[in-house]
């Protein structure tokens, strides 16, 4: 008997952490890791997000966020106290961010994330090396089509900021590729490399300025948390993580790192 039900759809929102640059002696960079980081949400969960993550500015930034569109949610900002932030205290920070992360416990994502070492992949690779962006964000949309093909049957959509994307055009043409050509050859670990052409996901990637969009500043959280893990061994905030990464009944697939 063929089942009725209709197939859960996931948003997938995307965000990047980390100088996407290579290391000495390829360039000048003094960042090790580059990090793509995404959270899907489920439509019920997306909509609660649009209310919560406005909530959570206005309780600690005042009523006037509603009506000005450039504060948004900035982890690096909040934990450093910069910016919209500044004048809040360090105990305002601290509590705004465990309010942060308490939303996580509402929403239930599933979080996805890639690190790419890229000194070890420079030296893998050398000249033929693809640029720690497109291997990020490549490997992370590959491993949520096979999250929605093999784990949910579900269908997917995926929305990223658009500053990445506005001057990189070698990015633009490989997600412009994707769909027709698959992903392919992506050295992570936690998955086999496959071809997919990702036909569980609609259309393809939709981008917006993450001021307007939720989903994206909780990327933002999720990608700058894994990347203080890897960077710069700060781990309280990642195990808090831990419960939303992907996984199968055995492992956690994520993070996944870049080469394996």
């Amino acid at each position: 008997m063929t089942s009725n039900k209709e197939p859960t759809v996931y948003t997938l929102y995307l965000d990047s952490c980390g100088d996407a640059g290579w290391c000495s002696p390829y360039g000048k960079s003094t960042v090790k890791y580059y990090v793509n980081a995404g959270v899907a949400l489920t439509a019920s969960a997306d909509l609660k997000a649009q209310t919560a993550v406005k909530d959570i500015l206005v309780k600690y930034l005042g009523a006037s966020v509603r009506t000005n569109p450039h504060i948004e949610l900035v982890y690096h900002d909040l934990i450093r106290g910069k910016n919209a932030y500044s004048s809040l205290t360090p105990e305002e920070r601290l509590t705004m961010a465990n309010d942060v992360f308490e939303l996580f416990t509402k929403l239930q994502p599933i979080v996805f994330a890639t690190v790419v070492d890229k000194i070890k992949l420079k030296e893998m690779h050398g000249f033929n090396a693809l640029t720690p962006k497109q291997y990020g964000i490549m490997a992370t949309i590959s491993r949520f089509s096979l999250f929605l093909k093999l784990q949910t049957n579900g269908i997917g959509i995926i929305m990223m900021d658009q500053e990445e994307v506005k001057n990189d055009r070698l990015l633009q043409e490989m997600i412009l590729g994707l769909k027709t050509y698959g992903t392919a050859n992506i050295e992570c670990s936690n998955h086999p490399t496959v071809i997919d052409k990702l036909d569980r996901i609609l259309n393809t990637i939709s981008f917006s300025d993450s001021s307007i969009i939720p989903g994206i500043q909780l990327a933002d959280v999720c990608c700058r948390t894994v990347w203080q893990k890897y960077e710069n061994q700060k781990g309280e905030r990642y195990r808090q993580l831990l419960q939303y990464f992907n996984q199968d009944e055995h492992r956690h697939l994520e993070p996944s790192e870049i080469p394996k």
